[in-house]
């Protein structure tokens, strides 16, 4: 096993997905390289069913450049569409599962899809029917059209191959390292989703890196159950594990103790699991009775808590602490796997070495050390959305560095610690005061759980803070004793105008998530507004 201690520099990191695939498969050839719902796959078999769907794609008339929707769950389809149509020169576009016909309009207009696979249901939802109310209801046809949109590529679960389609040879030459190898969508939680194109060559120098700072290699086995069509998966796991040779152990969805018994089964050593998956592992009735001690490294949530349960609640002790974004090709800065645990819990650690970092005030100077500002980064980072200026404009400083809307700070040593989002910011009484301090307060008390601290309007036009908490299940207090008991401990500890205003106790199971299983605030925000 390398030295992680020392860099190593005379690593070529494979200029795209399907070149790191073709490597692997050389190299390890009989390993496994997918394990899914579907059955397993090694390195060699991998690469050869993307070779035959690229083959396929370019036969049905798709030329390089050309986009091709992903509409499947977690599983081999998806990972082999997504290499199939890489190796074949074309643009992955992964689309989000839980989309409705208004969101696929959206998503197909503004991508140029040429064809979406997918198959008929999708947990349940009837996906030609959603199409065709999006206003692409064509189903795909061999030889039907060679140009426009060609329709809906059906692939079921018990086939090897998408309906229609017959396994072909790729052509001589794919993408190159410039060109974009996905195209994925921000969550659009207050506007429409915005399309982020990432090129194939930043993905994997990025994915290297990130890899490196874990400490992971070939034998590691990832354990995948979030969505892969988001960031998270697409632009982070995906490539760590193709940059370094890991087996990908996916599952459709995070199912506490079905995921257990697979992080058990399987061996998995990196665990990639959201904040709210560690708490449905923990909160599972066989935890404690599963072997879970394989896991071992991973990244892990922003505040102190979550990392903590992460650290000491599932065992992942090498846990890496991160920061980054779509638009970032995953992380921009990381701890490293052997970093004491202080640095992992309270710092989001150090730039990657493809990235740059910089915290500035409002006028645009760079901040000193410990005066908190506007994060901005540069380096393997996007040049602008699909969509064009009228959504690129304003994400760049006049000097070139993309402006996150995010807040931070740096130490003296170069690491980071997060803030919050700077439009999450309250502004009570003309004060600003950052949620995220709030809420690393309020984590700390022993009856809290959980805790989300956002602002609601007043009749006045001003803001109110509130702030919702799950308790801990020790805890045997009556909500309002335990809201009034919590005013009083953030009291203690900050100035009273940080006090929350508003204190709601709510069950963990009534907590709202987006469809990348984070918490939603917006949605919290609306249920407290509507009393």
């Amino acid at each position: 096993m390398t030295d992680h201690n020392e860099r190593r520099n005379d690593v070529v990191v494979p200029d795209t997905f399907p070149d790191a695939l073709a490597a692997l498969a050389k190299r390890f050839p009989d390993e496994e390289a997918v394990v899914a719902p579907e059955g397993r796959l090694t390195f060699a078999e991998f690469a050869r069913r993307a070779e035959e769907l690229a083959g396929a794609f370019r036969a049905a008339g798709l030329r390089p450049g050309e986009r091709v929707g992903v509409l499947l769950p977690n599983g081999l389809r998806w990972l082999v569409t997504m290499l199939g149509a890489q190796r074949a020169g074309l643009v992955a576009v992964p689309v989000n599962t839980w989309y409705r016909s208004a969101e696929l309009a959206h998503l197909v207009g503004t991508a140029d899809l040429r064809l979406v696979v997918t198959e008929k249901q999708v947990f349940g939802k009837d996906m030609l029917a959603e199409l065709a109310a999006a206003g692409h209801g064509e189903v795909f046809e061999a030889g039907a059209r060679a140009d426009g949109y060609l329709g809906a590529l059906f692939w079921p679960s018990a086939e090897p191959f998408p309906s229609g389609l017959e396994p072909a040879q790729a052509p001589e030459h794919g993408a190159g390292p410039d060109d974009f190898a996905m195209i994925l969508y921000t969550s659009g939680s207050t506007a429409l989703p915005k399309a982020v194109p990432l090129e194939h060559g930043k993905l994997l120098r990025n994915g290297y890196e990130m890899g490196e700072r874990m400490h992971v290699g070939p034998g590691d086995r990832l354990w995948f159950a979030m969505p892969l069509f988001f960031g998270y998966g697409a632009c982070n796991a995906l490539p760590v594990a193709l940059s370094h040779g890991l087996t990908l152990c996916v599952e459709e969805r995070v199912d506490g103790d079905a995921s257990l018994a697979f992080i058990e089964r399987e061996r998995c050593t990196v665990s990639y699991g959201l904040a709210t998956a560690v708490r449905a592992l923990l909160a599972a009735p066989s935890f404690g009775s599963r072997d879970i001690s394989s896991l071992r490294t991973g990244p892990v949530g922003f505040n102190a808590e979550d990392k903590r349960l992460a650290i000491e609640g599932l065992g992942v002790t090498e846990a890496c602490s991160a920061y980054g974004l779509t638009e970032s090709y995953g992380f921009v800065t990381m701890t490293d796997a052997s970093d004491l645990p202080e640095v992992k819990l309270h710092t989001q650690g150090r730039r990657l070495p493809t990235q740059e970092i910089r915290i500035v005030d409002k006028s645009g100077a760079v901040c000193p050390p410990g005066v908190s500002g506007e994060i901005e980064v540069r380096g393997c980072v996007i040049d602008g959305y699909l969509s064009g200026s009228d959504v690129s404009g304003g994400t760049h400083s006049p000097d070139g560095w993309f402006r996150t809307g995010d807040l931070g700070s740096m130490d003296g040593d170069g690491r980071l610690s997060f803030g919050g989002r700077w439009k999450e910011m309250l502004k009570i009484k003309g004060i600003n005061i950052s949620p995220v301090e709030i809420e690393g307060i309020l984590g700390e008390h022993a009856e809290v759980d959980q805790a989300y601290v956002f602002g609601l309007s007043t009749p006045d036009g001003d803001q109110e803070m509130a702030c919702v908490v799950v308790p801990d299940e020790r805890s045997a207090a009556e909500d309002t004793e335990l809201a009034s008991r919590l005013r009083e401990y953030v009291r203690s500890r900050a100035a009273s105008y940080k006090v929350p205003a508003r204190v709601v106790v709510m069950d963990s199971a009534a907590v709202p998530q987006t469809h990348t299983g984070k918490v939603s605030k917006l949605k919290l925000r609306e249920m407290l507004e509507a009393g």
